[in-house]
């Protein structure tokens, strides 16, 4: 028992040595804490067995640096002290303690909330040993809470380890901390470049300049920063952004298209000239010898549509800048030099015409079968006249095509003989076409005789097959 009163005044001894008045804020404070105790935990684990005792606590602390605080509590309050190793005890005795703890912070002391861990040593005496002095090993953390400039509401949980059987405990507190004196002590200004320039008037601490740039590098020397100077090796003028301007016309050089010429800041820096006098400077005038608009630079733009008349594919006909100057009159996306229906809209796949629909692609088709002749001849036959009157309607309805017709016969007879009637078939074709207001320069028409068969000349349904004028619709 002597050598661990030895031991623990020792630890005392060494902790108030390490006292020191440096410190960020107040290097003082006291704490006033309600405590609860219990010993039974965890002899038997069951804090129902018998009730916490409470008790009161007067701390003394002491900042020794950004890391730490000494604390100096002292404790009296009520307990039940285990009487064996199975927890049980009498009536609640006195008990009282003193102690010396290092407090390891992980905030400012200035911080709104700052936890904290704790540890050290202690001696603990009760009545029950006739005061006998107990030495005790003390862990735990603890949270203050800021609520007005020096005062925090503090709470504190501690195991603490005893020498003596059956008297480790559990202890809480909860009350308040008090800051006492006050005022952050002056820390002596610092010159990390040691450019003559503190630190905290120094815009680059790291990196030696000027008082005329802040602490910053000028290396140009005219007073503009270097990180800053737009022409920082260059001495300028500061309105200018650190650049120069030879010809003293408020434009800096780097941005001006005469810098040995004072001009207009609307020029650029150069003099007013106009050569071909449309109103554009010859500083942005594209065409300067040749008048033209202002929409195009000063280039010349004969249909007005605001594309130069040297970039414009339509340089007579108004259009616009998408496509290239020229118009797109029915908005089809192509425009209408390249549309080969340009009134009509229709997809680029179709040169910009409207493609027939599939009941109109059907009569075409059915129109193979259906337009019939005289055997031998190149009269058509009355049924064939209904057929030729829809594809007539087809043709009237999309003016931007053409018809292709072709004859057809099988191999029957001379192919010299089926040639001439196929030509004249088709030819047949053309004319009645012609004759219902389809204009001759949409049609034309070709024979092939049995050259292009599309069925078996060896058999009745072959040949039959063969013997067809098919027309066909398409775009130039």
């Amino acid at each position: 028992m002597k050598k661990a009163v030895i031991t623990t005044t020792f630890l005392f001894m060494l902790l108030l040595g390490q006292l020191s008045a440096q410190h960020e804020g107040a290097p003082n404070a006291l704490a006033f804490r309600w405590t609860w105790n219990n010993f039974q935990f965890p002899i038997s684990q069951k804090f129902d067995k018998y009730d916490y005792t409470s008790g009161a606590e007067l701390t003394y602390i002491r900042h020794l640096g950004k890391a730490f605080n000494l604390a100096l509590p002292l404790k009296v309050g009520k307990a039940y002290l285990p009487i064996n190793a199975d927890g049980d005890a009498g009536n609640a005795d006195l008990i009282g303690s003193l102690d010396a703890l290092l407090q390891l912070k992980f905030t400012k002391p200035e911080a709104k909330i700052y936890p904290y861990l704790l540890g050290g040593a202690g001696l603990m005496t009760e009545t029950t040993n006739d005061w006998e002095m107990n030495p005790e090993f003390p862990v735990g953390l603890g949270l203050n809470v800021l609520v007005s400039p020096n005062l925090y509401i503090s709470a504190e949980s501690q195991y603490r380890f005893d020498l003596n059987e059956n008297r480790n405990q559990l202890q809480h507190a909860l009350g308040i901390w008090i800051t006492i004196g006050g005022g952050k002590i002056e820390k002596k200004p610092t010159d990390r470049d040691k450019d003559g320039i503190t630190d905290d008037e120094d815009q680059c601490p790291d990196e030696p300049g000027t008082p005329a740039t802040f602490g910053c590098p000028d290396a140009d020397g005219d007073g503009v920063a270097d990180k800053v100077d737009e022409c920082p090796n260059e001495a300028g003028k500061p309105a200018l952004g650190g650049c120069p301007d030879r010809d003293g016309d408020g434009i800096a050089d780097q941005k001006d298209r005469c810098p040995d010429e004072p001009g207009k800041p609307e020029l650029n820096g150069c003099p007013v000239t106009d050569r071909d006098g449309d109103g554009i400077a010859d500083a942005d005038d594209k065409c300067p010898d040749t008048p033209g608009s202002k929409y195009t630079k000063g280039c010349p733009d004969q249909d007005g549509d605001g594309v130069a008349d040297a970039d414009d594919k339509c340089p007579t006909i108004a259009g616009t800048a998408a496509d290239k100057g020229c118009p797109d009159t029915d908005g089809d996306g192509l425009i209408d030099p390249e549309d080969r229906c340009p009134e009509t809209a229709g997809p680029a796949s179709n040169k910009g015409c409207p493609e027939l629909k599939q009941e109109e692609k059907e009569v075409l088709q059915f129109a193979m079968k259906a337009v019939q002749f005289e055997t031998g001849s190149a009269k058509l036959l009355q049924s064939s006249y209904k057929t030729l009157d829809e594809i007539a309607g087809i043709m009237l309805k999309y003016p931007g095509q053409k018809l292709r017709i072709s004859g057809h016969t099988d191999s029957i007879g001379e192919a010299e003989e089926n040639l001439k009637l196929s030509e004249k078939r088709a030819k047949t074709c053309f004319d009645y076409l012609v004759s219902k207001r389809i204009p001759a320069g949409r049609i034309s028409h070709t024979g092939y005789g049995e050259t292009k068969p599309i069925g078996d000349n060896r058999f009745a349904p072959g040949r039959e097959q063969n013997r067809r004028v098919e027309f066909e619709m398409y775009v130039d």
